[in-house]
């Protein structure tokens, strides 16, 4: 009856048939060869997540973004070049009498005003812009686009530690799912241990058979609460592998030895200079300052803007002559120009509105972070202490357990003791081992909270 983990591998075999079992379990150990050298500590499995975990993977990608995007604003302060090609044909019209020499042989009336010629026209060559003076604009865009990247790096900081405390509750999570189910294979082996001994008692004409009948149906109504550990078990490895960028289906053992008890954090002597360090709380401030800077740049849009600009290429109308003639076909121009927007029919105002509105808002929801954030601590540190406690109980109650069972049993088999008394015992065990598996994990859990809550990274400290 005292049946222990199985791994999925080995569950799904069987289905394969003789060889096809053989060739699936080799394929299953080859696969998970890799991560089945040493038993994973705490401390590594937080490591290997913060490496290879896919919720790294998309906090990484958002700085690059943001990389990308700082790039970008240098086009305003770079030029421009292109190349242009054109080949065509079209009518034009001159009006002749705009020159100011004219042909004093010719008779009067022989030439027309207006001369009119349908000819083909071919033209390339290389254009560029170049920026001058854009009044503060672009040094407005990278102020910005800097304090923007400050806030996602405070906000990709607050992830970090939010995904350690992830990588903690999963963790134990295999660790309380795998103990709870030797618990209960444990409760097996002892229940099925009073079964044997009363089938042999009844055979020799001892004992009672309801006596017999109950502690039986005890035992089998063990069996669904072992399948649903044994289930929970395989869901928590798989969650945790998931969460390591491991396959669902490798093979996992945790070193528990190195679970250290380690003490609390000491409580902060100044709070709101820990809540000013917290990283969700600077992502706040900085978007605050990022949103007032793009109302900025939008009313900046209304200043001036002053560039350069050059062209030169070649401007033919006979394909075979003119078009490498750079003594008479090359035509250039290169200047200075000012651009001034006097009305947008206020769409730029209206946009540094929007901003506006948006930048008082998160001032709102900093504060109110601000006074979340206090709380969170005052109650991390309450749940701390209370944790301890808890733990101390759960130990006793757990030691008392044991002994009240220890004793029941002995009586029961000495024939002085009550068969419900022992099956009442055996579940208050049960209850009580769990209850000192989640006041273990509470404890562990509550401390990593309160460091979090302190702003800090549950392995490295500060950061």
């Amino acid at each position: 009856m005292n049946r222990t983990l199985k791994d999925p591998a080995r569950r799904a075999a069987p289905h394969f048939g003789g060889l096809g079992a053989l060739a699936f379990t080799l394929a299953s150990c080859l696969a998970g060869g890799a991560y089945a050298q040493s038993p994973l500590t705490l401390s590594a499995a937080i490591a290997e997540v913060r490496k290879n975990s896919d919720e790294t993977r998309l906090i990484t990608e958002t700085n690059v973004k943001l990389d990308a995007q700082k790039r970008e604003l240098w086009a305003g302060a770079l030029p421009s070049v292109s190349a242009y090609a054109n080949a065509g044909r079209g009518h034009s019209i001159i009006n002749l009498g705009s020159f100011p020499i004219q042909d004093t042989t010719a008779p009067p009336g022989s030439i027309p005003p207006v001369y009119g010629a349908t000819q083909n026209v071919f033209s390339y060559g290389i254009q560029a812009t170049q920026p001058i003076y854009s009044f503060g604009r672009l040094g407005q865009a990278f102020s910005v686009a800097n304090t923007q990247i400050r806030s996602q790096e405070a906000t990709n900081r607050r992830a970090e530690q939010q995904l350690e405390l992830q990588t903690l509750d999963a963790y134990y999570a295999v660790v309380i799912t795998e103990a709870r189910l030797k618990v209960i294979a444990a409760s097996v082996e002892r229940q099925s241990k009073t079964v044997g001994f009363l089938e042999s008692n009844f055979k020799r004409g001892a004992g009672a058979r309801s006596t017999l009948l109950l502690t039986s149906a005890s035992l089998k109504g063990l069996e669904p609460e072992r399948i649903r550990a044994e289930r929970d078990a395989d869901a928590a490895r798989m969650s945790l592998n998931r969460l390591l960028g491991r396959p669902e289906s490798s093979p996992l053992t945790l070193d528990t030895t190195v679970l250290a008890d380690e003490k609390a954090p000491a409580a902060p002597g100044n709070v709101d200079q820990v809540v000013d360090n917290r990283p969700d709380i600077q992502a706040l401030s900085l978007q605050k300052e990022t949103t007032k800077g793009l109302a900025t740049a939008y009313r900046m849009q209304y200043l001036p803007a002053l560039g350069l600009s050059g062209k030169v290429g070649i401007m033919a109308f006979e394909l075979d002559k003119q078009l490498t003639d750079f003594n008479n076909n090359l035509e250039w121009q290169i200047g200075v120009g000012l651009t001034w927007p006097l009305f947008d029919g206020l769409a730029n105002s209206s946009k540094a509105r929007q901003y506006d509105s948006d930048a008082r808002t998160l001032a709102i929801n900093e504060r109110r972070a601000r006074a979340y954030a206090r709380i969170e601590i005052e109650s991390a540190q309450r749940e701390a202490e209370a944790a301890d406690t808890a733990l101390s109980a759960a130990q006793q109650a757990r030691d008392a357990s044991a002994e009240a069972l220890e004793l029941i049993s002995q009586d029961f088999r000495a024939g002085a003791g009550n068969v419900t008394d022992l099956l009442s015992a055996e579940e208050g065990l049960r209850g009580a081992e769990s209850g000192l598996l989640a006041a273990r994990y509470q404890k562990a859990r509550a401390k990593a909270a309160l460091r979090v809550a302190l702003g800090m990274n549950l392995t490295e400290g500060d950061k």
